[in-house]
């Protein structure tokens, strides 16, 4: 039986309670999607996930929200302002439905800026320009998450955005960012649906375990969405000795959690100075 007073505390509730009513009790109850947050349209899920189905996309959103919240040190929802670093349609906004603090979205397709805006009313969402400076001011967020954004950066995009999250973050704040490390690349080598998912050349695997034993980095570049004159898109694999020596530069590095979202990407804990 729904308890609607329960569920309307939203991210604020109980959290195995709200991912549980989001991965089937929504879907499963007369009238349960009404306490969920809205889905975008097919056309724009798709876009930013591959995914063309409510419940595959709330599925998606609750095993990142749960591979977030075991990283984190602290309760997300006792957080008093996130930045959602790449916000797309939602998948991971959706789930803080209820939020008390400020949640603020950035992404570069003003598309999904604008559907965000229009039906996630707790979200303050933004339209930002590859390669341009956040549009905030410092130090005003205590929590940055950023899903599935690093995993498709050149190393000076990656740098300059590493920059940018630092100067955006308050003092301790803590960071969830995701990236393609030594389980991703595992998988790559030894599943062929997982390489055919990655769309990428057959040599770059190789190529990136030997870059894994001397930089660390490796980006392979596709025609993607964002390739531009001034922007790269692809699919980027780091080593966690890569992360300890670079992203070291801007934070402090508090622990890697290899395959911590669908066995697959990893989570980097990461505090501000």
């Amino acid at each position: 039986m729904l308890d609607a007073d329960k569920i309307a505390a939203g991210i604020n509730g109980d959290l195995q309670d709200w991912l549980a009513f989001n991965l089937t009790g929504a879907f499963a109850l007369p009238d349960g999607l009404k306490h969920v947050a809205p889905f975008p349209p097919a056309e724009l899920m798709q876009n930013t996930t591959g995914l063309t189905s409510n419940s595959d996309f709330a599925s998606h959103g609750c095993d990142i929200l749960k591979a977030l919240s075991s990283a984190s040190d602290k309760p997300l929802r006792e957080f008093d302002a996130v930045l959602d670093f790449g916000v797309g349609v939602g998948r991971l906004a959706r789930m803080f439905k209820g939020f008390r603090g400020r949640y603020a979205g950035v992404d570069v397709d003003r598309r999904h800026v604008e559907w965000v805006a229009s039906a996630l009313k707790y979200v303050d969402a933004y339209a930002t320009e590859p390669g341009y400076t956040l549009p905030f001011r410092g130090a005003c967020f205590d929590c940055v998450i950023s899903v599935s954004v690093f995993t498709h950066m050149n190393e000076r995009d990656q740098r300059f955005y590493l920059g940018e999250l630092a100067r955006v973050a308050n003092s301790g704040a803590t960071l969830l960012l995701t990236v393609h490390g030594e389980r991703a690349l595992i998988r790559a080598e030894t599943e062929p649906q997982i390489f055919e998912m990655l769309w990428v050349p057959a040599e770059s695997i190789p190529q990136t375990r030997a870059a894994f034993s001397t930089s660390g980095f490796n980006f392979i570049l596709q025609q993607g969405h964002l390739t531009s004159s001034r922007y790269e898109y692809g699919i980027t694999f780091i080593s966690s000795e890569y992360i300890k020596r670079v992203w070291s530069d801007y934070f402090d590095i508090v622990r890697l959690c290899p395959g911590a979202i669908h066995d697959f990407q990893d989570v980097v804990v990461l505090r501000a100075r």
